[in-house]
């Protein structure tokens, strides 16, 4: 089983979507799939899958039992929280159930071939334990064309090198319309020349329209016949922790 990450330290880029998108067109390839939803405080893939109202089951062996969706083995934290609940979980918490999920026989997957793993928009607790647990065969990187989601694909770029995940790809979302006008303050070709310069393998840039498979379709294509890479470790000095940045920091605005 291959387990692809949707990843952003940035919120609202399109994670989810990339992430629905892609397991639905690797289905359409005759694959078996599941997806796995990891937001806690946002989950969103029972939404784009009609799965708001899931009642959870389990296995005589006590395992959790995804549901099946439009041919899809999908399990998300809404499964288990309630779905107007806004829950505030500490990120050592959090990581420690994420941590759990992702022990074998947690959760009773069935044979698959391609887990895709939504993740949270951040860089620490879930997202790292992730990392970390999951093995994954590689990332999928969602950016849009703005300067504000540029310098954040820049530091998910540093966080997938730093932990050594490879990266299949990186995803330009909605940068322009559906007849190529743009949406934002960058354009996608300013996103792209940042997959030239870490040597992310694969460009997708994802306009703004109604029917997205052709463009998922082409991206499930292209997962399946390539291999991911992994980005160099980036060389940064070590840092003593955030009490000592606050020193250094008060200490330097006093030479002023």
């Amino acid at each position: 089983m291959k387990i692809l990450l949707s990843a952003s330290v940035k919120g609202g880029v399109g994670k989810t979507t990339v992430a629905v998108g892609v397991a639905q067109a690797l289905h359409r390839l005759g694959y078996r799939v599941g997806v796995l939803d990891l937001d806690y405080r946002a989950p969103c893939v029972p939404i784009l899958l009609n799965l708001e109202k899931v009642s959870l089951n389990r296995t005589s062996d006590d395992a959790l039992v995804p549901v099946l969706a439009e041919g899809l083995y999908v399990f998300s934290m809404a499964f288990i929280w309630p779905p107007d609940k806004c829950i505030m979980v500490e990120d050592n918490d959090a990581s420690d159930d994420v941590r759990q999920l992702m022990r074998p026989g947690v959760l009773a997957w069935p044979e698959l071939d391609f887990l895709v793993v939504d993740t949270p928009p951040t860089s620490s607790g879930i997202v790292t334990t992730a990392l970390e647990t999951a093995q994954a065969a590689g990332a999928l990187i969602i950016s849009h064309p703005s300067r504000v989601s540029r310098a954040d694909t820049v530091r998910t770029l540093d966080l997938f090198a730093e932990k050594q995940v490879p990266v299949y790809a990186l995803i330009s979302n909605q940068g322009v319309d559906e007849e190529g006008r743009r949406r934002y303050d960058l354009e996608d070709v300013d996103i792209a020349q940042l997959a030239t310069t870490y040597g992310v393998p694969f460009f997708l840039a994802i306009p703004h329209t109604r029917n997205l498979d052709r463009y998922f379709d082409q991206l499930a294509n292209t997962l399946v016949h390539m291999e991911p890479v992994t980005l160099p470790k980036p060389k940064v000095p070590e840092v003593a922790g955030w009490s000592k940045m606050i020193e250094i920091a008060m200490q330097l605005t006093k030479l002023k």
